[in-house]
């Protein structure tokens, strides 16, 4: 009789608590960041292995070294129940933007190197926490909201190539590593000269400005994660498929240095045109519009007059840079027809 009475009362309570919770969601109450947090580290990749503290630079901070083995599921049965995971996740909760996500971004990379079966794979479990945070940062209303969820994206990257970057010191002989060095520290020398040049400053775009340096910090830092990645496959021997390089991008030469002295930047402009810039060290700019012929090959005109009209041939030479050839420029000009000149850094 207790027994029943006992158990009676804790179905009457079970209902009270039920009811409570279908009340607080008619009322759309909003998870907590600490929820938030709770519900993002359970979307990504099983937990595995152990890690081990480190510090780098900018990406020069903390770092995690990854040791213990890959977790043995991986399949792509698992990683489509992952993304419809994700999926509800994003349309049940609202993004806060007053919380800062890099501790959720760190875990879930951790997690996707631990549970990653090789470096392509790794690659494509980072894509897919890019696109999850995407769909966040999508939810965005103000500006002041665009600009602070495209600082997660940027991180996610950031923090991928600092893991890279890790691995790649402990595992790469002495001259490699050198070499490798070297371009990276290039890379993060021109990094403020190239905002200058492809975005201008902060006067120029106004409220707009973080958002947008993000977004191109975003881009260049998931490519030089591409780059790291495929150096450390060459040491672990591994393949290794390079994504297809864009036809919008920067390509620099730098002369082997931290400085930027010519450059090419392809784009797709507001009015929905396809421009470029090209700037020539020590001799000026010249600024037009472009046809793609495919395979890389486009076909550039200049904005200027046409007594003054410059014409030539872009080649996008995907990872490898790219290279502007002369066809046709005005008799008294600093370009001549037959000119090359090319820009063998693409960030």
């Amino acid at each position: 009789m207790i027994m029943k009475k006992g158990a009676a009362i804790f179905l009457v309570l079970c209902l009270m608590s039920l009811l409570a919770a279908c009340s607080s969601a008619g009322n759309g109450e909003q998870p907590s960041p600490a929820q938030t947090a709770a519900l993002t580290k359970e979307l990504i990749l099983p937990e595995s292995g152990e890690t081990e503290k480190g510090t780098s630079a900018e990406g020069e901070r903390t770092e995690e070294v990854l040791s213990g083995n890959p977790a043995a599921e991986n399949s792509s049965a698992k990683a489509e129940k992952e993304t419809g995971s994700e999926s509800e996740w994003n349309n049940e909760i609202g993004a806060d933007f007053t919380y800062d996500y890099s501790e959720d971004i760190k875990a879930d990379i951790d997690r996707a190197v631990s549970g990653s079966t090789s470096l392509q794979n790794e690659l494509e479990n980072v894509e897919t926490i890019s696109q999850k945070y995407n769909l966040l940062a999508e939810k965005a209303q103000s500006q002041s909201e665009m600009n602070t969820s495209s600082k997660w994206l940027f991180v996610i990257w950031d923090t991928e190539l600092n893991t890279l970057w890790n691995r790649f010191s402990n595992s790469a002989d002495q001259q490699t590593k050198e070499n490798i060095l070297a371009d990276q520290r290039n890379w993060i020398s021109m990094k403020e000269e190239a905002i200058l040049e492809t975005i201008g400053s902060d006067e120029e775009n106004g409220s707009m400005y973080p958002m947008l340096v993000n977004a191109f910090l975003e881009e260049i830092t998931r490519n030089r994660a591409y780059v790291l990645a495929n150096e450390l496959a060459k040491i672990k021997g591994e393949s290794f498929v390079m994504p297809e390089r864009s036809k919008y991008g920067l390509f620099v030469d730098n002369q082997g240095t931290g400085s930027i002295y010519s450059s090419l930047f392809t784009r797709k402009g507001e009015s929905g045109d396809d421009e470029a810039y090209i700037g020539i060290y020590r001799l000026g700019v010249v600024e037009g519009t472009f046809v793609d012929n495919g395979n890389g090959e486009l076909s550039f005109t200049s904005n200027d007059s046409d007594s003054r009209i410059v014409k030539g041939v872009i080649k996008i030479n995907g990872w490898d840079g790219a290279s502007f050839t002369v066809t046709e420029a005005p008799e008294v000009y600093y370009l001549h027809a037959g000119e090359e000149f090319n820009f063998p850094f693409a960030f």
